[in-house]
Formats: C-alpha cells, sequence, structure tokens
C-alpha cells in the first residue's frame, strides 16, 4: 500500500513540477541578444574571427590593433587545434595548453593599451 501511494506522489510531483523545465523564448527579443550569442567555431580561422570581432566592439579596438589582435589569436587557436589533436599524453597537452596561453597573454599585453588589456581581464567572470 505505501508502495502505490508513494508511486502515486511521485508521478505526480513529475507532472506538476516537469512543467518548469527550461525558459520560454520570448517573442519580443531584444535585437541584441542575438548578436551576442555564442557563435559556433568549426576551426581556429573562425574562432580568431569571432573572438577579435568580440574584442572589437567591447574593448574599440584601432583597426591596426584588430589586425594585430586578429594574428596573435589565430596563430593561438591554430597552435591549440594541433596540441588538442596531436597524441601527447594529457599532462603534456595541459602543458603545452598553458604556455600557449601565457604567450597569447603577453601579445595581447602587448597590442593592448593598457586600459583595454585591463578591461579584457576584467571581462571574465
Amino acid at each position: 500500500m505505501r508502495i502505490i501511494i508513494y508511486l502515486c506522489m511521485m508521478f505526480m510531483s513529475f507532472e506538476i513540477f516537469g512543467q518548469l523545465k527550461g525558459a520560454v523564448p520570448q517573442s519580443t527579443v531584444p535585437e541584441h541578444i542575438n548578436d551576442d550569442r555564442k557563435v559556433e567555431n568549426n576551426s581556429a580561422k573562425s574562432a580568431a574571427k569571432n573572438n577579435a570581432d568580440k574584442m572589437k566592439k567591447t574593448l574599440k579596438l584601432s583597426e591596426k590593433q584588430y589586425g594585430d589582435l586578429y594574428k596573435a589569436l589565430l596563430t593561438y587557436e591554430t597552435d591549440v587545434e594541433k596540441t588538442s589533436q596531436s597524441n601527447l599524453s594529457k599532462k603534456d597537452q595541459f602543458d603545452k595548453m598553458n604556455k600557449l596561453n601565457i604567450s597569447k597573454q603577453e601579445k595581447l599585453k602587448a597590442i593592448l593599451s593598457k586600459e583595454q588589456y585591463h578591461a579584457y581581464i576584467m571581462s571574465f567572470p
């Protein structure tokens, strides 16, 4: 008898609380929301371009800075892709990725102004 009551209560709770799954899409979505949605990066070039475009918009980069930044990000993304597809052990991949990240940060420091770099660093959660 207890089992039947327990199963009925579970069934009812699933029916009641199951309606609360996920967010409901709104019909009046602000225009900037779709622009900021994550774009799927299928290649190193697209990842570098998307990141450079976002940084250009948020950090107000000049054209020269944008070009230098794109080259640095493309180099980084290409090296990351090669490293992740290599046959290195997980530890070696981790170490290599850390070195690549440090190198990328040094390049960004050289490209961005002090204020821009600070804004870039502070934009991470």
